[in-house]
């Protein structure tokens, strides 16, 4: 019987993913009530904003946020974006803290790339991730010993200690590039994409693509909670009332691999049915002719693309997609992280230097 966590082959994983038990395997918080902007008082949202920004002003402070989070953050942040996006623009930053209102995942990696005269920050604590929790590095290091000349890409939403174990890391951003250049320089070896499995059907459709047999790839059985939820039947339902809307979907979704066999039996162009990272997403927004965009991700990324886009109407393809544990980043909370410098992240040594090499081929290729 296959379990969350597991690492099959893809040839196996593609069949028994939608019958595989992908829930969480940590608990998942309640959202607070302040995660609504409606729920902050003028007055106090006022304060918290001129505060915020008097605190980054006067410790040279660079806030970061997900695209993710609640629109108040997003708002008052210096940078908004994936997970990449942010990667890159907080190790490029000087600033004296970097505080990143995100997943503790993402905290980790600019605690691994930071300054020595930098301090991280994350707003919460709380912000953890249930895929990053399907990935066990134990059977990551079984796999590893049973395949001496295999490949370990990570995707970015894992924990350091699977990134040390990893030869490669990418984000949905940019992995296809990172397969693609895997493939490239690794003829032959088995590759293990993980920990999500529905973007783990992605690649292995690229692998397909790129004219290379499946039984080279193995899939972690993993997903994340909230993507999971988006099933093909609500984007179909969308596009239904919606027939001239254009379709974004992030390749996490548990819609993946229903909606890439539409597209490839030419029920939908590829033009109006795309598959991008939530940065993607925003650019996507921008570029395709259609007023109408159906998005198929968490539904914080509506604001971004709004904000870009103004003029045109995005249409979540679930309005359930919503992530508690991006949600603990209140503005409340990104005041106080930066008022107390509170929550300092921080990276054994070891697990950092081991870590540097997968997440800088993860920077580079693009």
């Amino acid at each position: 019987m296959v379990r969350k966590g597991d690492i099959v082959p893809a040839s196996d994983a593609v069949i028994l993913m939608e019958a595989t038990d992908l829930s969480p395997s940590i608990s998942i918080p309640e959202i607070p009530q302040e995660a609504n902007p409606e729920n902050i008082s003028p007055k106090r949202r006022s304060f918290l904003v001129a505060e915020i920004t008097r605190l980054k002003r006067e410790k040279n402070a660079l806030v970061l946020a997900h695209n993710y989070l609640p629109p108040d953050v997003q708002d008052v942040a210096d940078v908004v974006g994936d997970s990449l996006h942010l990667a890159k623009m907080g190790s490029e930053s000087d600033a004296d803290i970097l505080c990143e209102a995100a997943v503790l995942f993402m905290n980790q990696i600019l605690a691994i790339r930071k300054k020595p005269h930098q301090t991280v920050l994350a707003p919460s604590l709380d912000a953890l991730c249930s895929l990053a929790a399907h990935a066990d590095v134990g059977k990551i290091q079984t796999w590893k010993k049973a395949h001496p000349t295999g490949i370990v890409i990570s995707y970015v939403n894992t924990y350091v200690e699977v990134k040390a174990e990893s030869h490669y890391c990418c984000a949905s951003g940019n992995a296809a590039q990172v397969i693609k250049y895997v493939l490239a320089r690794h003829s032959g070896a088995p590759i293990l994409f993980l920990p999500d499995v529905y973007l783990g059907y992605y690649a292995a459709k690229l692998l397909e693509q790129e004219g290379e047999s499946l039984d080279r790839l193995w899939l972690m059985m993993g997903a994340c909670h909230v993507h999971d939820q988006i099933r093909p039947e609500h984007v179909f339902e969308q596009m239904q009332r919606h027939p001239d809307a254009a379709v974004v979907i992030h390749p996490e979704c548990g819609c993946t691999s229903a909606c890439m066999t539409r597209m490839t039996k030419g029920l939908n162009p590829e033009e109006a049915l795309a598959f991008r990272s939530t940065q993607g997403m925003v650019n996507y927004a921008k570029a395709v002719p259609n007023q109408t965009i159906i998005v198929a991700t968490e539904v914080g990324n509506i604001h971004p693309m709004q904000r870009a886009v103004p003029d045109k109407k995005f249409i979540p393809a679930s309005r359930d997609a919503v992530c508690a544990f991006m949600k603990q980043n209140t503005l409340e909370a990104l005041y106080v992280s930066l008022r107390d410098e509170k929550h300092k992240i921080t990276v054994d040594p070891a697990l950092a230097a081991r870590a540097w090499d997968p997440i800088q081929k993860m920077l580079d290729i693009v």
